[in-house]
């Protein structure tokens, strides 16, 4: 069976139209931010994730079943090394992102609210 052409296919999408189809905004939240960055990303992320950890960790210290020369050894270590994976992590991650994530982790802006 064949059929006449009736000329270009109108599909919606002219290259340098005005009503050219755009790309779709990227997602929003963690799963976004994950994919978009790449390994680079990923690693910061993770070592800032890997902060948080270590400091949850000294939570645990007390309840140790070691000396207390030992628990302070531990706890030494904890925070050491959670400063410093959350420092390199921030350091890979950039100042835009620290600075973003500065705003929104600060308290005295929940409690104001949005000002």
């Amino acid at each position: 069976m064949t059929t006449a052409s009736r000329g270009p296919e109108t599909s919606g999408y002219a290259p340098g139209s005005p009503s050219a189809a755009a790309p779709a905004p990227p997602e929003d939240g963690i799963v976004a931010f994950l994919k978009g960055g790449g390994w680079r990303r990923r690693l910061g992320f993770g070592l800032v994730v890997l902060s948080c950890l270590l400091y949850g960790c000294l939570l645990f210290v007390p309840s140790a079943p070691l000396s207390s020369a030992g628990k302070v050894a531990l706890s030494s270590l904890l925070v050491i090394s959670g400063e410093a994976s959350f420092w390199i992590g921030g350091f890979i991650l950039g100042r835009d992102v620290v600075a973003r994530w500065r705003g929104a982790l600060d308290p005295l802006r929940w409690i104001r609210g949005r000002a």
